[in-house]
């Protein structure tokens, strides 16, 4: 949001602003691949009825880096959210298994997707009422977006997680996207077409 009100590219922004050696090389690593192009979010709206989108966002869980973008379509008139790629970007340090990490990466991606667009726990005043795979929808195999994996190897550092390490990055990237497609930003999730829609009003 600050490199929006400062009409700057995010990517540039970020990597203006931060110092840390291993953050910006998850952010390059991962914006290089995407092949990013420098603009302000939000800053190619369009009045058609199916809008896209590109965010990128930085994040972590434990001790690893993690940064993401992600491209996405917003239908204006149901109010779906579709995720159509996502890049991933983990530096765990020294990787022993890159291709092991490529797969776990994978997998947050294709997780963070499901939870920002699908997966909620809803309750009634005394329980929870999401019991079952309708009641609490995941991502099904169609809906997957193409995914991208990008280890950025650390041979002089010890080895870390690479567990959920790009989960809090890609919900941003995802959270980002949308704002850029719509020039609205969502302040809850995940994001279902009735919660788009109320946005969009």
């Amino acid at each position: 949001q600050l490199a929006y009100l400062f009409k700057m590219d995010p990517y540039t922004f970020r990597q203006r602003n931060i110092k840390d050696a291993r953050w910006l090389g998850v952010l390059d690593a991962v914006a290089q691949t995407a092949k990013w192009k420098a603009r302000p979010a939000a800053s190619n709206l369009s009045k058609a009825k199916v809008v896209t989108g590109r965010g990128i966002g930085a994040g972590t869980h434990l001790a690893s880096y993690g940064a993401a973008v992600a491209e996405i379509e917003v239908h204006k008139e149901t109010g779906r959210v579709v995720a159509k790629h996502l890049y991933g970007a983990i530096d765990a340090g020294l990787a022993i298994n890159p291709g092991n990490i490529e797969n776990q990466i994978s997998g947050q991606l294709v997780q963070t997707v499901s939870r920002m667009l699908k997966e909620e726990v809803t309750f009634s005043t005394t329980n929870v009422t999401s019991l079952d795979w309708t009641s609490y929808p995941i991502l099904r195999f169609e809906e997957c977006p193409e995914v991208t994996s990008i280890v950025v190897q650390r041979l002089n550092e010890k080895s870390t997680g690479a567990g959920e390490e790009v989960m809090a990055a890609a919900a941003a990237a995802i959270a980002n996207a949308f704002f850029d497609a719509t020039g609205v930003r969502m302040a809850e999730y995940p994001f279902t077409p009735a919660r788009v829609l109320a946005a969009l009003l």
